[in-house]
Formats: structure tokens, sequence, C-alpha cells
């Protein structure tokens, strides 16, 4: 009988820490997309969330959601502006994406050239020639610059999925490889 006992205090025991630790994820979601300067913080979060590198942006702004953008990367004032969605329509994993795609832009003004742009393609298999940058305020994702931004994406999310339509996403070691020769690695 006192085995049968400790079996259920047990039991009740681990519910208890279970509901305890959905309401604390609630609450810490809940956190993390209400309050005065939420949006910051989720982008905070976000970033602190990707693989670390120089960031190549003068400023990164967080700012709420914007009707038919994600981000914005100013190539002029080498500004970064993530648009914050609430977490019920933008899930933390689509924000970490745009964010490091968006600094992804930001590297390549920041860092390549001509030469390592042509250099880029050819590594990627991207015809040389191809205009690098498609249109003003697009979707970039059929571009070598959006093929660049997406790649640096990858690479700083640790992830192996792209949405470039350029080119099929880079395996670990071209991933690594790309990193050491553009990213700065």
């Amino acid at each position: 009988r006192a085995a049968a006992t400790a079996g259920v205090v047990a039991a009740r025991t681990a519910a208890a820490r279970t509901t305890a630790a959905r309401t604390t994820a609630r609450t810490a979601a809940g956190s993390s997309c209400s309050g005065t300067g939420w949006q910051e913080r989720r982008g905070a979060a976000a970033l602190a969330s990707l693989r670390p590198a120089p960031s190549p942006a003068r400023a990164l702004r967080f700012r709420p959601g914007r009707p038919g953008f994600l981000g914005l990367t100013h190539l002029d004032s080498r500004v970064v502006e993530v648009f914050v969605r609430p977490c019920s329509t933008q899930s933390d994993a689509l924000l970490r994406h745009v964010v490091a795609h968006e600094l992804g832009h930001a590297r390549d003004q920041a860092a390549m050239t001509p030469a390592s742009r042509t250099a880029y393609l050819r590594a990627r298999g991207i015809p040389v020639g191809t205009p690098w940058f498609g249109c003003d305020r697009c979707t970039d994702f059929a571009t070598p610059a959006g093929d660049f931004a997406e790649t640096y994406a990858q690479w700083r999310r640790g992830a192996t999925s792209s949405r470039s339509r350029m080119a099929p996403a880079p395996g670990p070691a071209a991933l690594a490889a790309l990193a050491v020769r553009f990213f700065g690695a």
C-alpha cells in the first residue's frame, strides 16, 4: 500500500510540475507579445538566438508589423527594419529567419564587392551575369541578393533550409565553406 501511495504522489507531483511548466510557458509567451516594447523584446530574443557574427548593420530596428513586408534593409543608410507581428500570426522561427535574412542583406552591402559577388555566384552555381538585385522592395528569393541573404540566414540560424529560388540550400560542408569565404566566419 505504501508503494501504491508513493506512486500516486509521484504521479500527482509530476502532473503538478507539468501544469506549472505549461503555465510558465504560457505566461512567458504572453509576455513576449504584450506590454510596452514587446516588438523590441521579441526581436531581441530572435537576434540573440542566432549564431554570433559581427553585425554589419548600423542600426537594427524592430517595428510593428507592416502589411506586405517582413523586413527591409536600407542599403544607403545600413539600417535594418524588421516588422514584428503578434505571436498569433508570426512564429518565433519565422521572426528569427527574417532577422537573419535582413542581416544577410546588411552583410552583403557592407562586405561584398563586384568581384566577391561574382565568386559567390560561381560558388552557388548561379550563372555569372545574373543581375544581383531584382526589384526595389519586392520579394527577393529569386535574385542573387536574396540567395545570399537566405544562405547567410541558413548559416546564422544553424538551419538546413533556405527559401532561395536561385539554388538549393547548401549542405553542411558547403555552407561552412561559404561562411568562411563570404560571411566572415
